[in-house]
């Protein structure tokens, strides 16, 4: 009864105001959308071009379903403004014996990823991705001209070579990697597909001192170019050992000790509390999802 009659009264409204309405209901990860669907004819065809504005794709099996759907859909309808998308099923970064599986086929994982990026890479906003194996690339497979927020959960691989230049993200602003990086990769290399960047996030290993090593030699270097637009830099502190094996309390003081002296003399350079990090040494796909949803939502981290 409730659903006919909200069917009802959706369908007396100007499609106008219909639009307005879907554009701040649809924020979650796609069911909203689906609902629509289901209320009645008029709010079926006027919530389409809304459907799919916010959605979360997690999974093998969703990666290839959502692949072929949005490659089939007509562009005016296929308007993914924010997108969470997980190379794996939830359980593979809390349960071990699903590594070996999700690593042997990874790769059609990441060319799932990149079509659906492909495919919604005139519209899209906002994306947070979550991998747990390294990925062939270093921020993600394709270029996407109107992205603005980009959150990437999974270990980095820095010794790549010939890093393609040619995948660019021309108005990204706002760029967090969760997992240790080197900062002389980050703001060497991989700021030249980024030219726009204004805030960028990053968290500090507690098992090595190259992380403030790298990072004062590039502030202290004269002749260092960082992003000309690059406003702030946040650090998350790197969580303290338990105990003292192979030094690395040691190590985590020494770090935590040169990152305050760095943020007292820079002060757009913001330390952060410490990730909460899983098995993988990456925050949980739990973790990563609200992360997305607050994004989704409109609130920002920077």
């Amino acid at each position: 009864m409730m659903i006919r009659l909200q069917g009802v009264i959706m369908d007396r409204c100007p499609a106008e105001i219909c639009s307005e309405i879907y554009a701040f209901a649809c924020i979650d990860d796609g069911r909203t959308g689906r609902a629509l669907s289901l209320v009645s004819r008029y709010t079926r065809q006027t919530s389409k071009p809304f459907k799919l504005q916010s959605v979360s794709v997690i999974g093998y099996n969703q990666l290839f379903a959502f692949a072929d759907l949005v490659e089939n859909t007509p562009l005016p309808l296929r308007q993914v403004r924010c997108i969470f998308i997980s190379a794996h099923p939830r359980q593979t970064a809390s349960d071990p014996k699903a590594l070996t599986p999700e690593y042997a086929r990874r790769q059609q994982a990441y060319a799932a990823v990149g079509r659906i990026l492909q495919a919604i890479s005139s519209c899209v906003k906002v994306v947070h991705a979550f991998f747990i194996f390294y990925r062939p690339f270093p921020l993600l497979p394709v270029s996407l001209p109107a992205l603005e927020e980009l959150t990437v959960h999974g270990p980095t691989e820095t010794s790549m070579i010939g890093m393609d230049e040619s995948i660019q993200f021309t108005k990204l602003r706002h760029l967090h990697l969760t997992s240790f990086c080197s900062p002389s990769y980050i703001l060497g290399s991989v700021s030249k597909l980024t030219p726009s960047l204004a805030h960028l996030r990053l968290s500090a290993p507690e098992h090595s001192i190259n992380f403030v090593v790298e990072l004062q030699s590039i502030l202290e270097n004269s002749t260092s170019v960082l992003p000309i637009d690059l406003q702030r830099i946040y650090i998350h502190l790197p969580t303290e050992p338990k105990d003292n094996l192979m030094g690395m309390l040691d190590t985590y003081r020494t770090t935590v000790s040169a990152l305050n002296s760095i943020a007292n003399s820079h002060d757009w350079i913001i330390l952060l509390p410490p990730l909460r990090l899983g098995m993988f040494r990456t925050i949980s796909i739990q973790d990563a999802e609200d992360s997305w949803s607050r994004s989704a939502s409109g609130i920002s981290w920077w």
